[in-house]
C-alpha cells in the first residue's frame, strides 16, 4: 500500500491561479497558497522539496526527492500538468535510502499538481 503526502501548495493543493486547495489522501489537509511557493514535504521513508514558480503562461517546478528509510521501498515525486514535451505526468524516483534525485519541470498553463509518496 502506497502512503502519500500529497503536495503542491503546502499540503495537497492545486495550482491554478488563485490556487485552490484540494485534499490529501489520508486525511483532509489543505492550504491556500500562491506562486511562488515552496515545499517540503515528508511521509514515512521519504522526504521531497520543490519550489514552484509562474512565469507568464508557464509554470516551473524545481526540486527534489530523497529515500530517507531502508525498506526495500522508494520515494517518489509525481507531478501532473500540461508539460512543455507534451505529457501529462512526471516521476522522479529515489531508491535506495539515502539516494537523491533531482527533478526540474515545465508546464504550459498554470496548473502543477505534485505530491510526494513511498511505494
Amino acid at each position: 500500500m502506497k502512503k502519500m503526502s500529497i503536495v503542491a501548495a503546502a499540503a495537497g493543493a492545486l495550482l491554478t491561479t488563485g490556487l485552490v486547495a484540494s485534499p490529501a489522501s489520508a486525511g483532509s489537509l489543505g492550504v491556500d497558497a500562491a506562486c511562488p511557493a515552496n515545499f517540503h514535504p515528508t511521509t514515512s521513508g521519504g522526504e521531497a522539496a520543490w519550489t514552484v514558480e509562474c512565469v507568464g503562461s508557464h509554470v516551473f517546478i524545481d526540486g527534489w526527492v530523497k529515500d530517507t528509510e531502508a525498506d526495500g521501498k522508494c520515494a517518489f515525486v509525481k507531478a501532473f500538468g500540461s508539460f512543455t514535451d507534451g505529457s501529462g505526468r512526471k516521476e522522479a524516483k529515489a531508491c535506495p535510502k539515502n539516494t537523491v534525485t533531482h527533478f526540474d519541470w515545465e508546464a504550459n498553463g498554470t496548473e502543477i499538481r505534485a505530491y510526494l509518496y513511498v511505494a
